[in-house]
């Protein structure tokens, strides 16, 4: 048990800046400390998996339904872009055709656990697609120094020594 005073010295989550949602979305309990120590290697393994749960979703319930739109979100972002891509391509080679087409589990024991969109409690999926980004800047020329910092596109490229005033 902690001592009396222990409440006192805790910091209170209101007063820290930028008070932005934790979600627990992400954590899967079947693969267990997978997202820091020496096994982080198995947060490729937790992103594989959930493409086969978007897979089954897709089999089962069609592309375009909105709890298959949340498995892919999660899949995009568990996964790496590299083997996302990989992923779709052995996909388009048809690999995944007995998931997909007939909704079958991809091996025996398959749980599905992908969830419908969530109205009272929402989560990652929900948090997001709930907000209307903008771009910043138009990043076809986010690079472009001439642009964005002429100073410092003086200082690397030119050669200028900058001016204080």
């Amino acid at each position: 048990m902690p001592h009396k005073d222990s409440q006192k010295y805790r910091l209170q989550s209101e007063d820290l800046p930028g008070n932005f949602p934790h979600f627990t979305d992400f954590i899967d309990p079947r693969m267990a400390h997978t997202s820091s120590g020496t096994c982080g290697g198995n947060i490729m393994k937790q992103g594989v998996m959930q493409y086969y749960q978007w897979l089954h979703c897709v089999g089962n319930w069609g592309e375009e339904h909105s709890m298959c739109k949340k498995a892919r979100f999660y899949a995009e972002r568990m996964l790496h872009d590299h083997f996302l891509e990989k992923l779709d391509e052995k996909k388009a080679l048809g690999h995944f055709d007995y998931t997909i087409l007939y909704g079958a589990a991809p091996w025996k024991g398959f749980k599905a656990l992908y969830q419908p969109v969530k109205k009272n409690r929402p989560g990652a999926y929900e948090f997001w697609q709930s907000r209307d980004f903008e771009n910043l800047l138009d990043h076809s020329d986010a690079g472009d120094w001439r642009k964005h910092a002429p100073v410092l596109h003086d200082v690397f490229v030119k050669g200028k020594k900058p001016v204080f005033d």
